[in-house]
């Protein structure tokens, strides 16, 4: 495991320096579904990212945004997002990530995101805590939740939620400081583990826009539910440990 933890730490700063020798290719645009995009980029990024773990552990398996899974013969597999913000990504907006992530069977045991516009590297291995670019991070410090910055995403592609997602909304607006939303679920979790916002929550993820954020906020001593819906998908509710009883009361 830490064998692939140091691999995927030099591998994901490489495909970084593809995509930001590749912004051409953001605008060859492709819908999946309402408000939901691919550009070449992407496309090209995790196929770069695939073939280079399939090299160096020919064994594993993988579950891709773009292409989809691969079963594992070795008990790993790759959850991968190439572009986490591809609509960031195509407005030049600079808040997109590569997101991967490791299972060791059904277990989420390593993550690294990468924020190529920054150079900024988070990461975690299981027990041995969350870092950025090599410094020990840890979630806020703060014990007044009217003090914190929260990061609130509205169902942007599940407009029949919008009642629902919006007395929440309104719920934790009314707890905290002021809001942000960054575009990004793996770069919303880093920004809870570092500390740069206290709570972050949002409707309707896959397992490849949040696995490797999940376990670097768990890391950084953060908290996190996870609540499946149909179809694949996930509501995430998290936030440093001293507001999450809170912030659980007040999404209910």
């Amino acid at each position: 495991m830490k064998k692939r933890f140091d691999f995927t730490k030099t591998m994901i700063k490489e495909a970084g320096a593809f995509l930001l020798s590749h912004k051409s290719e953001r605008v060859n645009i492709t819908a999946k579904s309402a408000n939901d995009y691919v550009t070449e980029a992407d496309k090209k990024c995790e196929n770069l990212i695939v073939s280079e773990i399939k090299k160096a552990f020919p064994q594993d398996g993988f579950y891709c945004e773009e292409s989809g899974t691969i079963d594992s013969s070795s008990g790993y597999t790759w959850v991968i997002d190439p572009i986490d913000g591809t609509v960031n990504y195509m407005n030049t907006f600079p808040l997109y990530t590569i997101s991967i992530a490791l299972k060791k069977d059904d277990e989420i045991v390593m993550g690294c995101v990468y924020v190529p516009e920054y150079d900024e590297l988070f990461s975690a291995l299981k027990g041995s805590g969350a870092y950025l670019n090599d410094e020990r991070i840890n979630q806020s410090s703060f014990t007044d939740m009217k003090k914190s910055l929260a990061i609130l995403v509205p169902p942007h592609r599940m407009h029949d939620e919008l009642p629902y997602y919006m007395t929440r909304y309104e719920k934790i607006l009314k707890a905290v400081s002021d809001i942000r939303g960054l575009g990004s679920a793996a770069i919303s979790l880093c920004y809870v583990a570092c500390g740069r916002c206290s709570i972050y929550y949002e409707l309707g993820l896959h397992l490849y826009d949040f696995a490797a954020g999940a376990i670097i906020l768990q890391e950084a001593g953060g908290k996190i539910k996870i609540s499946p819906r149909e179809g694949e998908m996930y509501d995430i509710t998290s936030s440093c440990s001293q507001f999450f009883d809170k912030l659980l009361e007040l999404t209910e």
